[in-house]
């Protein structure tokens, strides 16, 4: 994420992201989070199957700069 899209490279401490599930076949999930940290309980966004669904998420950056 850093470093990459007008993202700068350095100093960034959270994104803010549109992540939208679309075209889908079948209900599920998925959890946006820092890379380098286990994966929360909790998802950033659900849907059901055959919805088009967007959701905002402010999701801190590893260590890295990715998520």
């Amino acid at each position: 994420m850093t470093g990459a899209g007008g993202i700068p490279g350095a100093g960034v401490s959270a994104v803010v992201m549109n992540v939208t599930a679309t075209n889908t076949s079948s209900a599920g999930f998925f959890t946006v989070y820092p890379t380098g940290v286990t994966r929360p309980l909790a998802s950033n966004l659900n849907w059901a199957a055959g919805v088009t669904v967007p959701n905002r998420v402010i999701v801190p950056v590893g260590s890295t700069g990715k998520v």
